[in-house]
């Protein structure tokens, strides 16, 4: 990694850390984003912020063990708001399913948060990885933003991918 000496790439970086510091994350998939990006950066955050945040993406996990990325914001909050009545329509609305792209996400914020592989909410969520992965290889993840095409399943099979890897989960299957 480069060694940050220029007077600009500092600034930069200060920048960074006061934006995140200071803005308030628009939705719980923002304050997911934010612990992630504080595993990164140690002193992004106190301690506390640090908890708060990890009980937060914990409580977002659902009876089946996975996370639906559906839970992390109101649904005017994605892609303007362009698919909310027709998701306000759909039979699950209230009890939207988990996906690959939340639970594979969670399981890496937390990991990288600090909790470890063995904690009972990390192998649960493995497990709905284990069981939920398609013929194809994939995890669905239905896009909030779209009909018809759903870049969002990429991310939603790597980041299981990775989750499992960081939970030694790779080799059991």
């Amino acid at each position: 990694m480069k060694k940050l000496t220029e007077a600009s790439d500092i600034a930069a970086v200060a920048r960074l850390r006061s934006y995140l510091q200071n803005t308030t994350p628009p939705h719980d998939d923002s304050r997911t984003l934010l612990l992630w990006t504080a595993a990164r950066m140690p002193d992004l955050l106190p301690a506390a912020n640090k908890e708060e945040l990890i009980a937060l993406v914990r409580k977002h996990r659902q009876a089946d063990g996975g996370w639906s990325i559906r839970t992390f914001s109101g649904l005017e909050r994605w892609g303007g708001a362009n698919r909310a009545k027709k998701l306000r329509e759909e039979p699950d609305f209230a009890t939207p399913a988990s996906d690959g792209h939340m639970t594979g996400l969670a399981i890496i914020v937390l990991r990288e948060a600090g909790t470890a592989a063995g904690d009972p909410a990390l192998e649960r969520g493995v497990a709905w990885l284990h069981s939920n992965q398609r013929e194809s290889g994939r995890w669905w993840t239905r896009c909030l933003n779209t009909y018809t095409v759903h870049y969002i399943t990429y991310s939603g099979t790597a980041y299981p991918l990775r989750a499992q890897a960081l939970c030694d989960a790779l080799s059991a299957r």
